[in-house]
């Protein structure tokens, strides 16, 4: 096995399955990478730690296939150290010491067994969802970091992913807050099912919001991890791709989702991503939105994550809480933490209803409107206790339920 490579493309390759490298190695194959060169100018990166894959592809000069195993953290801060030429690798097939050189530096890596590496889910034969890749991005962008992180295998600690009836749904909660999000999708003709050769057969026209193969139903616990990893990997292949040279934008770039044996699988033209499911029934959450409110502030949320960022630094470490006092056309933050010091901070805000006094976690706070940058926001609310209902003026797609607590 031999092929080279060029050292930036190496290293995003490597940034990309290391993530899924395991960190507590039980099995001393799964602390490895493996690299595959199939096709004659495609390389195959691939790492697992059994709960998530992650394989990515990148092009290269081929010139005798094959594929090894390689120690995933380490081949990376090698080639990292590299200059940015082209990288060979040279692979002895008999003692599968691989040799990595760029120019005058090179190094001797030792290799295991590819046959020893877990086979990936096949999802080719099964049914699958053609979505916008900048649908997806932004729904679990915008929700999974409200799951909790304190039990990743329970039902809390996984992103609720929904398809029924042409809806799209998203959701995540860790119990003191919830963030959902809604697409309607459009059903077309028979859509997507991988060929030969990863390239997928379709029959009529491509929606602008997602395509189904037929009206279907999805539901899925994913967890929060694979969740945040998938977010990296979108985000990566825009950036790559830049602008069409139409001057359109990648936006619709389409993601395929499956779900096979257990697990759910997403795959773009240079990624490969799958992960198990979590089991369990998840929490009745349409039940939690409140169908009306008292008052409402409306205002900009990067002056007010500005404002509160800067009171934050005077909340208690433990409980994080601020206070919010809304009045009139002015929206007071405030912290006072015994020991430490006070802030207050003030910030406009058009609002309807009485003076309001409201306590919450800033950090649950800030998290939102981090995520919703540059958008007016409206912040519905009933009372000091009641749940507080966070959407953009311009998307009513989105919802995040904050709960108040109680203020000494």
């Amino acid at each position: 096995m031999q092929f080279d490579v060029q050292k930036d493309v190496l290293v995003k390759a490597l940034r990309d399955v290391t993530s899924a490298v395991a960190t507590r190695v039980v099995q001393p194959i799964l602390s490895n990478v493996l690299i595959e060169t199939r096709e004659n100018s495609t390389i195959r990166f691939q790492g697992t730690d059994l709960d998530i894959t992650i394989e990515t592809k990148v092009p290269g000069m081929i010139e005798e296939k094959g594929s090894v195993t390689l120690p995933g953290k380490k081949l990376l801060e090698v080639v990292s150290k590299l200059p940015n030429k082209t990288v060979r690798f040279k692979v002895n097939p008999e003692t599968l010491e691989t040799t990595v050189t760029c120019e005058r530096s090179k190094f001797n890596l030792t290799g295991l067994p590819s046959d020893d590496f877990p086979k990936l889910v096949d999802s080719g034969n099964v049914d699958g969802v053609l979505m916008p890749s900048e649908v997806l991005r932004r729904s679990i962008q915008q929700t999974s970091f409200a799951a909790a992180n304190y039990d990743a295998s329970s039902v809390l600690g996984g992103v609720y992913l929904v398809i029924n009836e042409g809806v799209f749904e998203c959701t995540a909660t860790d119990g003191s807050r919830l963030a959902h999000r809604k697409e309607e999708l459009s059903v077309s003709a028979r859509a997507s099912r991988r060929v030969e050769g990863d390239k997928e057969t379709e029959e009529g026209q491509k929606s602008a919001t997602a395509t189904l193969d037929k009206p279907m139903y999805l539901k899925a616990i994913v967890p929060a991890r694979a969740c945040t990893e998938l977010v990296k990997l979108l985000d990566a292949q825009e950036s790559e791709k830049g602008a069409a040279k139409d001057g359109s934008t990648a936006a619709m770039k389409e993601v395929r989702i499956a779900m096979v044996s257990g697990q759910i699988v997403f795959e773009t033209e240079s990624h490969y991503l799958s992960s198990r499911l979590i089991g369990g029934e998840y929490p009745r959450y349409q039940e939690l939105f409140p169908t009306d409110y008292k008052y409402l502030g409306q205002l900009n949320a990067d002056d007010f994550v500005s404002s509160i960022e800067r009171v934050a630094v005077m909340s208690d470490d433990r409980t994080h809480l601020v206070k919010l006092h809304f009045e009139a056309d002015t929206l007071q933050v405030s912290a006072n933490t015994p020991d430490v010091g006070q802030a207050q901070d003030e910030t406009q805000v058009t609002f309807e209803g009485q003076v309001l006094d409201i306590a919450v976690n800033v950090r649950y706070l800030i998290d939102v409107l981090q995520r919703l940058s540059g958008a007016q926001i409206r912040m519905e609310m009933t009372g000091p206790l009641k749940p507080i209902i966070i959407k953009t003026g311009a998307d009513d797609k989105y919802r995040y339920l904050l709960m108040p607590v109680q203020a000494r």
